[in-house]
């Protein structure tokens, strides 16, 4: 995988009929990758259109396979690497299981759900669902459980390979031991965690929980004296085609999507500066802010200019912004909030999405709490400007910040004074599907002085955003700009 793959989406391995390898990937910002690795010729295929990431999979006749994956149940031709059929009604989300129940039947199922369903192959629809049939549990030897197994991962004729660890994100190390006296072959470390193994030719590949994150696939050859399927190739060889096959994958897929600049891990400490910087296609991952004792330590990000960011995991909560122009801001999973920055002239344009800022920071350390508040009354005083917002577009949510520091787009983005929402009858006036309300009455409640409304036009409730804000002017409520 490139180094800029998307992390924290989990994946299963699957061998299909010790011909096929299944694991799945993100690409880009969003996009489910089903990667099909033959294990005779080192070929990778990549089927797209997937929604979800690989839970499980099945063979079936005629060069077929069942695909399980978050969201559906898919039928794919294996040799034409396509979709044929897909099923999603009726089986619900995010399964974990298949299973046969005959020669026209599969169970679909989730191991922590009372109920599953079943389905018919011929018609590709739902038959009936019933309680969840009980799974037989892996009988672990009592020698590999002295060896610290605690998952098993294969156990055939040569080879036991299991886990240290149940859960599959945790820190393990992958054990192969001797089918016949269960003596250690060898073992390996997996800090990121370990979802599976399979015994492939004359060794194993073993693969961690999240494909994006590990970036590569394990590999232990020469574990096994002879290969007994000579119609595939010795583990090291295939090891080199398939790398080669991946190589050219990635080129393709950067001209389609320009690889990003993934900065990881990444920590201000009190005193530390980011200043003078300029850049595109960035992503921040697991990167922080910390705390200050002193105003003046407080981590600061100064001068800086970036074109399209991306926010994972990361939190900027508490330090200084200053000088700051973003144009294209994305913040998944809950990185979008933003809580306790000093914002200087900072200028958000292009869409914006998921962001959410709130001047209070609410800390485990009530000093720590109430020393950032001291400071954001203290930068009340000054009349600078904070954020400019005229040329964004999208999801962006202010709390607490008076609309006097904002400079505004009128056709997107309204003001409601903390006297109207007092005085005024604005819960008269119906928001459709809009969530904008919420802002009133978060106003309501607050010691806010106003609250800036902005319409997302890009949303499924852009219509109703619009239409509430004009209501509100109309109605008196929302601030005439």
């Amino acid at each position: 995988m490139s180094e800029d793959a998307p992390h924290h989406f989990p994946t299963a391995t699957v061998v299909l009929d010790s011909r096929i390898l299944l694991t799945s990937w993100v690409e880009g910002r969003a996009t489910h990758r089903l990667g099909m690795l033959d294990l005779h010729t080192g070929q990778w295929r990549v089927l797209p259109g997937l929604r979800g990431m690989l839970r499980d999979a099945l063979v079936l006749s005629g060069e077929r396979a069942l695909v399980l994956t978050d969201h559906a149940l898919t039928e794919i031709d294996v040799t034409a690497a396509e979709t044929t059929r897909r099923l999603t009604a009726g089986i619900g989300k995010y399964n974990t299981s298949l299973r046969r129940e005959g020669d026209d039947v599969v169970a679909v199922g989730n191991s922590a759900a009372a109920m599953e369903s079943l389905v018919s192959l011929s018609t590709m629809t739902l038959w009936k669902r019933r309680r969840r049939s009980p799974h037989p549990l892996d009988t672990i030897p009592e020698g590999a459980a002295r060896a610290g197994a605690a998952r098993l991962l294969h156990h055939g004729p040569e080879l036991l390979v299991a886990a240290t660890q149940i859960r599959e994100s945790a820190p393990q190390r992958l054990l192969v031991l001797s089918s016949e006296d269960l003596s250690e072959i060898t073992s390996v470390d997996f800090p990121l965690g370990l979802n599976s193994a399979h015994v492939v030719g004359d060794g194993v590949i073993a693969v961690g929980p999240d494909v994006g994150r590990a970036r590569t696939l394990t590999v232990m050859p020469g574990l096994i004296p002879r290969v007994s399927d000579s119609g595939s190739l010795p583990l090291a060889e295939l090891v080199l085609m398939a790398n080669e096959s991946a190589a050219d994958l990635r080129k393709k897929s950067a001209r389609r999507n320009p690889p990003r600049t993934v900065y990881r891990d990444h920590r201000l400490e009190p005193g530390d500066e980011l200043a003078a910087v300029t850049g595109r296609r960035i992503t921040l991952e697991n990167c922080v802010a910390a705390r200050a004792a002193h105003r003046h330590e407080r981590p600061r990000i100064a001068r800086v200019q970036i074109t399209d960011l991306e926010l994972q995991s990361s939190s900027l909560n508490g330090a200084v912004l200053e000088d700051v122009t973003v144009d294209g801001l994305r913040c998944p999973h809950g990185s979008g909030f933003l809580f306790g920055c000093e914002l200087r002239r900072v200028t958000l344009r292009g869409r914006v999405r998921g962001l959410i800022l709130n001047p209070t920071l609410d800390d485990p350390d009530t000093e720590t709490t109430a020393r950032y508040a001291r400071w954001h009354r203290e930068r009340m005083q000054d009349p600078e400007w904070m954020l400019d917002l005229t040329d964004a577009t999208g999801d962006i949510t202010i709390r607490g910040y008076p609309s006097r520091f904002i400079r505004r787009n009128p056709e997107l983005q309204a003001v409601v004074t903390a006297e109207a929402a007092r005085t005024l009858d604005w819960r008269a006036i119906d928001p459709g599907r809009s969530s904008l309300r919420i802002a009133l009455q978060e106003l309501v409640r607050s010691d806010w002085e106003d609250v800036t409304l902005i319409a997302d036009t890009h949303g499924a409730r852009a219509g109703d955003d619009l239409r509430y804000i004009r209501q509100l002017r109309s109605s008196g409520i929302a601030r005439a700009d």
